[in-house]
């Protein structure tokens, strides 16, 4: 028996040796790598409308669609649309991107990081993909705080730290929205938005679909905003007709 004891350390030295050229001939993958790949997003679109089914421009009403809260619909009639920040060539709240009229978005696609930059007011948004939290003392702002990951094709972009919102689509600082996007049967991106506001509403508010339509071939126009509010005091333009 002690001399078969050679014989098989000779045998696990050399099995020892392949696994270690082996495993130099292997490829590594760099740090933070994705196992699997994802879609590109990166490109010009015409961003899509998601309609809300609360309806919009401060005439909101409770359905089974709609489940806005008394509370909501307290704090919306403490304004009206003279008090509309577009008016003063302000921007307005997440909500509004979600739901304006189709106008370009330029999507820049990275490894840990998603800059979405749309021409409306020449908003930019960051989705950080690297799972980095908001700090404990960051800011509600109009935008939030954007966090995305990869299930699958699709991306989820979750958005917490939003400041309170009363115009176009209402939502609280409690607000937290989720975006899924995913590329659509003729090349551009649908876009499902969920909000999660239990200030606001009473269940979670599901907009209606858009889809952002590829326009390789388009650009991002300086944005140029006319304050409306000086037309509007000169009498050049009949407010309350307007938004009728």
């Amino acid at each position: 028996m002690r001399n078969d004891v050679p014989s098989v350390n000779r045998v696990a030295t050399r099995s020892l040796a392949v696994a270690a050229v082996l495993s130099l001939c292997l490829p590594t993958l760099p740090a933070g790598a994705q196992s699997k790949a994802v879609p590109d997003f990166s490109g010009i679109y015409r961003s899509g409308r998601a309609n809300s089914p609360c309806g919009l421009e401060g005439v909101y009403e409770r359905s089974e669609r709609c489940p806005i809260t008394d509370a909501a619909l307290e704090r919306v009639a403490t304004v009206d649309h003279y008090d509309d920040p577009g008016l003063r060539c302000e921007a307005d709240g997440l909500g509004r991107l979600f739901t304006r009229l189709p106008r370009p978005v330029r999507i820049t696609q990275r490894d840990d990081e998603i800059e979405i930059f749309y021409e409306y007011f020449a908003i930019q948004r960051t989705i950080h993909l690297d799972g980095e939290p908001p700090g404990p003392d960051h800011p509600h702002t109009l935008h939030g705080y954007s966090v995305g990951r990869w299930e699958g094709d699709t991306l989820v972009v979750e958005t917490t730290h939003l400041s309170e919102n009363l115009f176009t689509l209402p939502t609280s600082e409690e607000a937290r929205t989720v975006e899924r996007y995913r590329k659509s049967e003729r090349g551009g991106l649908y876009l499902d938005v969920v909000i999660h506001d239990p200030k606001f509403y009473d269940r979670p508010l599901a907009l209606e679909r858009a889809e952002f339509t590829p326009t390789p071939d388009d650009y991002i126009a300086e944005w140029e905003c006319v304050t409306q509010e000086a037309l509007f005091t000169e009498g050049e333009i009949d407010l309350d007709a307007f938004f009728d």
